[in-house]
């Protein structure tokens, strides 16, 4: 079966941005029809940061010593990557949650420490959708890294 992208992420956004209290459940339905079933660890891992580029140097004929600064180098890893289907703007997965199910939506390109970048619509155990959360993390700082822990909160209800 082919996954439809393009139907997932239409979906999506009018599930996200149609309304800021209520969300279509056939939309949230077809959605859960749509994502592939991957397999997701329970917990993931994630590490994101820049380090500092380095300096070349050399000699350039005609013109003498030459310096080349190079930019900074950023870096991601992720343990649950596999688990993802992009769709435009969004990456989404599959949840078992117990007897029943979820479907989580992380926006691709907002910032990682951002909240509300992330939602997860609950669905009962017959695909029914139940309501929708957003994210909320907290932060902590430790020298130079940052800890973020993600956290949810009751957002949308079915229309």
């Amino acid at each position: 079966m082919a996954i439809d992208r393009f139907l997932i992420a239409a979906v999506t956004d009018r599930l996200i941005y149609a309304s800021e209290t209520t969300f279509d459940p056939a939309d949230a339905r077809t959605l859960l029809d749509a994502i592939p079933r991957k397999p997701a660890p329970r917990f993931g891992f994630s590490i994101f940061g820049t380090k500092p580029g380095g300096t070349s140097q050399g000699y350039a004929a005609g013109i003498g010593n030459a310096t080349i600064d190079d930019k900074d180098k950023t870096f991601a890893y992720a343990t649950d990557r596999d688990s993802w289907t992009r769709a435009g703007q969004w990456k989404l997965r599959w949840r078992r949650a117990g007897m029943n199910q979820a479907i989580e939506i992380e926006q691709v390109m907002a910032d990682p420490t951002d909240d509300g970048r992330s939602a997860r619509i609950h669905f009962d155990s017959a695909g029914n959708p139940t309501g929708m959360d957003i994210q909320v993390s907290k932060q902590f700082g430790l020298w130079r890294i940052v800890v973020i822990v993600p956290g949810w909160r009751p957002w949308k209800v079915p229309a």
